[in-house]
């Protein structure tokens, strides 16, 4: 294996190089044979053809040699242990219809995951997944510290990844819950819910409890209006061709329920963050950070390792042989 193989594109300048130093040697002995016959030259001269051959050989060997070092061959496995001072960061991000709500430019959804993509930037090392809920809740990146594979997972959340309509925010938080009741760390779990917090069942006490129990720590981020916003129903060209109405026709008007979101991360300990009319990136990057931290065994990874010194020691060597191997014969 190589890193730099692109240097590899000189080896084909080797049978050349060879042919004109062969060439070179074929005149340089017929030049000679013009002036003195073969026989007399061994008895009268010290000259030694042999040795021009070996020479040349070890000067295309030492060229070749220096040729897989610049191409810096790698191999053999080196392994480290990283050790990460990080949080366990679950998002859990609200996904249903109503989340397409234009209070918040250009919805609520989009607003939501640009402010997530900034608290993941802002704030490298943690080791975060993210779950998306509606009427149910799942999965949508395992808790990883690979923090780019967050944000291409992130960026294709859309309100059709689920298929049951409605808001059951418990479902997230009993999901988040239970990912991270296996963690030895007491401290540094949080959930950072970011909803517009309207909420269709009766189980949110029972998933906040169950968050108390496992040191869950939820930070909660409102997102929408407390004014409303109709939901708009678009075409497929992304034109708006209706809102969604109730069962009397009329046009709901979604607001954010900030009192839900507040509760439930009140009696957990952690803090509410209203979105309504200003951008709170800033705060809620620095409550990340401030965060406990606990110390984790990221990983264990094998690299393959740089084995250029080994060429190009060889390399030095044959050259070094190249210019110290006699051309004459001792007499």
């Amino acid at each position: 294996m190589f890193a730099d193989k692109i240097y590899l594109l000189f080896l084909l300048l080797i049978p050349l190089l060879a042919v004109f130093l062969y060439i070179a040697l074929k005149k340089r002995e017929t030049a000679l044979d013009s002036l003195i016959s073969r026989t007399n030259l061994q008895l009268l001269t010290t000259v030694n053809l042999n040795a021009y051959r070996i020479k040349h050989i070890l000067f295309l060997v030492a060229l070749i040699l220096i040729i897989f070092a610049l191409a810096r061959p790698k191999y053999g496995n080196e392994t480290r242990t990283v050790i990460n001072e990080s949080s366990e960061i679950i998002v859990a991000l609200d996904v249903s219809r109503s989340m397409l709500a234009e209070d918040l430019k250009p919805s609520r959804l989009e607003k939501a995951k640009m402010m997530i993509l900034r608290v993941i930037e802002e704030n490298p090392g943690e080791k975060i997944g993210v779950i998306v809920f509606s009427g149910t809740a799942m999965w949508q990146c395992p808790m990883t510290y690979d923090l780019q594979a967050v944000k291409l997972f992130l960026k294709t959340v859309t309100t059709d990844v689920l298929s049951f309509g409605g808001t059951q925010i418990s479902n997230a938080i009993l999901l988040a819950s239970r990912a991270v009741s296996n963690l030895n760390s007491s401290s540094g779990k949080a959930m950072l819910l970011i909803s517009d917090g309207e909420n269709h069942d009766s189980k949110i006490k029972e998933a906040v409890n169950a968050a108390k129990k496992v040191g869950l720590k939820i930070i909660s981020v409102g997102i929408g209006t407390h004014e409303g916003s109709p939901i708009p129903l678009r075409d497929k060209t992304g034109s708006i061709r209706d809102y969604i109405r109730d069962r009397n026709g009329q046009v709901v008007i979604s607001k954010v329920n900030s009192v839900l979101l507040k509760n439930a991360a009140e009696e957990t300990g952690g803090k509410y963050f209203d979105s309504s009319n200003k951008d709170i990136s800033n705060t809620l990057i620095q409550a990340i950070r401030n965060l406990d931290k606990h110390a984790n065994k990221v990983n264990e990874t094998n690299n393959k390792t740089d084995r250029f010194q080994i060429f190009l020691f060889f390399s030095l060597i044959a050259l070094f042989a190249e210019l110290l191997f006699p051309i004459g014969r001792k007499i």
